[in-house]
């Protein structure tokens, strides 16, 4: 498959899988249906010069304008996954399936009050994160200009790019106002 279609298609799942197959399929089908789609995104706008990382007003339009997006993406995609039918479960959805659970075994609210324990303090670990982290990024903008931009350009509004269009948008304006 390699040889006559090339590699990193996404053609088929390669390695050996023992574990979860059905989690493997669904950060597939993420990946597919989301992710790929920003990944692409972001990887052209960084070869057009328009989107570097190492500029703090670049990382600033790009989280501004792409979170929110990806956020909606995602909700979309969670929305038709919660709500696809199963075939192994009658064509019933997981959501279904949950309702369903919920009617056959319910399960009585316990009384607060009765089961409130004195739970030490969280205190933050000295063990480095084993997630992805963003550094934060800082507001190039005035308080006053980043409520203009708030106004002026809804970052979720559709787009036949993906939200290229928008963050050209947010970057001009962003460069035309900052502090």
């Amino acid at each position: 498959m390699f040889t006559i279609r090339g590699c990193g298609r996404g053609s088929f799942l390669s390695g050996k899988s023992v574990h979860n197959q059905r989690i493997e399929r669904l950060w597939r089908d993420v990946w597919m249906d989301v992710s790929n789609t920003y990944s692409g995104l972001l990887h052209t706008l960084e070869r057009e010069g328009v989107l570097d990382p190492s500029d703090s007003i670049h990382m600033f339009c790009a989280q501004y304008v792409f979170l929110p997006r990806l956020q909606m993406d995602l909700k979309t995609f969670t929305d038709g996954w919660d709500n696809h039918p199963l075939r192994t479960e009658q064509n019933l959805s997981p959501n279904q399936l949950w309702a369903m659970g919920q009617l056959q075994n319910p399960v009585d609210a316990p009384d607060i009050a009765e089961d409130v324990k004195d739970w030490p303090a969280v205190r933050e670990s000295d063990e480095p994160s084993s997630g992805v982290v963003v550094p934060p990024v800082e507001c190039p903008l005035s308080e006053e200009d980043m409520t203009s931009l708030r106004t002026a350009i809804n970052v979720t509004a559709p787009s036949q790019s993906y939200g290229r269009d928008i963050y050209m948008a947010v970057l001009n304006y962003v460069f035309a106002h900052r502090a």
